[in-house]
């Protein structure tokens, strides 16, 4: 049986995400796609079916309904936001562990890998983003690259943690200086006061609006 193909504009309504990111996930390879002799691209339907399974069927369901619950509730602050990509699950629940014990209220999400990660990002557009760099086929460096072309991204604050050495980060384009990195094993007690310090501001961010809404 002859494959089925799309193009971008269906498989971004049915990913729930931009052109832009799905262009790039389809150019480095991490949604199986291929481009016409006109240079349109086109993606088999079996990867865009596998790329909406990523998050799982509770959060495409939660995405699907976030316009209706956020029309009800726009006067309700969001609770802070951050997005964990990390591939290794010992480091994932270690970090996870800590985040929930100093940021009880906040909402946590966890991606094992760039692509995943680029969904999530998409549906729920955290404050804080905290990445691995080695991870395949899209790694740290293109998410970051991902996160740094979007205006709608430029708020969210980033955190690199990996056990790649300096000499190594550099030779593959850096990072910028606004983001924090964080050497493997990570200095958890560093990590800590960044977030705690973060929940800090998003809490008098709230009141600020919440007191303009008084007003």
């Amino acid at each position: 049986m002859d494959e089925e193909f799309v193009g971008i504009g269906e498989a971004s309504k049915m990913l729930g995400m931009s052109r832009t990111s799905l262009q790039k996930l389809v150019d480095s390879g991490s949604i199986q796609g291929v481009k016409t002799a006109g240079g349109h691209r086109r993606l088999t339907r079996a990867a865009v079916n596998a790329a909406s399974q990523k998050t799982g069927p509770k959060a495409l369901r939660e995405s699907a309904r976030l316009p209706a619950a956020a029309a009800g509730a726009l006067d309700r602050p969001r609770a802070l936001t951050i997005l964990v990509v990390e591939d290794d699950a010992a480091t994932a629940a270690l970090v996870a562990g800590l985040l929930c014990d100093c940021a009880p209220g906040i909402n946590l999400l966890l991606a094992s890998d760039g692509l995943e990660a680029v969904l999530m990002l998409e549906r729920n557009r955290p404050h804080i983003l905290v990445t691995d760099l080695n991870m395949a086929p899209f790694d740290g460096f293109k998410l970051l690259q991902l996160v740094a072309s979007r205006p709608e991204y430029q708020s969210v604050a980033l955190v690199v943690m990996s056990g790649m050495d300096a000499p190594e980060i550099k030779r593959r384009g850096g990072l910028a200086p606004a983001v924090l990195f964080l050497p493997k094993p990570v200095d958890l007690q560093r990590l800590r006061g960044f977030v705690e310090a973060h929940v800090q501001l998003h809490a008098a961010s709230a009141q600020r609006a919440l007191m303009r809404q008084i007003a």
